[in-house]
């Protein structure tokens, strides 16, 4: 008998495994994001999909290794979607970055909706040290607030810190109300856009206030 054949039996467990693994964080994002968070029991999700409670056990752990592993992905792909839009006019800058967050979250609605459910149990949003998500997420707000008041289009009489903040303030609000289902992933933009624009507008030059209440117009 040779390696080849001896090594058959062990990939197709392994291969075997991994399904049912890919299987069970499936069923898990689906019912955290239909049902929320306190629906996720493992006797319900193992019923799912379609193994035993100690697959589950022997597969991934329980409930808060399920929960790791799902919150761990979405701070990956978060801190992917921060990478700097270059463009002339700030607020196609704040547009680009809500467009790409929107796209993000369009191709797995129920994943993002679960993590994001996960995320706010565990207290992943914390906003007391500085180098948490939170802190990441708005320091490039920041830096684009800067580069708004650098090139004039920001007057400056507010803070590109606290400009900074209530920006990421409107996106966030936006999420929670897409994440529980209240609202589209277009109404989601529509909302934050509406948000981001008149924040800016409030510290803008007047050419680039007037831009920003147009297009703040255009979503009524």
């Amino acid at each position: 008998m040779t390696q080849e054949t001896l090594n058959q039996p062990i990939s197709a467990r392994s291969a075997n495994k991994a399904k049912r693994r890919a299987t069970i964080l499936s069923e898990a994002r689906r019912l955290i994001a239909t049902e929320g968070f306190e629906a996720l029991k493992l006797r319900d999700l193992a019923d799912r999909a379609g193994v035993t409670v100690p697959t589950v056990y022997n597969l991934i752990g329980g409930k808060p290794e399920i929960l790791a592993i799902i919150i761990e992905d979405l701070v990956a792909q978060l801190e992917a979607a921060q990478q700097p839009v270059v463009a002339a006019n700030t607020d196609d800058v704040f547009e680009a970055r809500i467009t790409r967050l929107a796209d993000l979250f369009s191709t797995d609605e129920d994943y993002y909706r679960a993590a994001f459910i996960a995320g706010d149990h565990s207290g992943l949003f914390e906003q007391e040290t500085n180098t948490g998500i939170f802190a990441r997420s708005v320091q490039p707000l920041i830096d684009a607030c800067q580069a708004a008041q650098k090139s004039g289009q920001l007057l400056g009489h507010v803070s590109a810190e606290q400009m900074g903040r209530q920006i990421y303030g409107c996106y966030r609000l936006a999420r929670q109300d897409w994440t529980h289902g209240y609202f589209d992933l277009a109404t989601f933009r529509a909302q934050a856009l509406t948000g981001v624009f008149l924040c800016l507008a409030a510290d803008a030059e007047e050419p680039v206030r007037q831009r920003l209440l147009e297009r703040v117009r255009d979503f009524v």
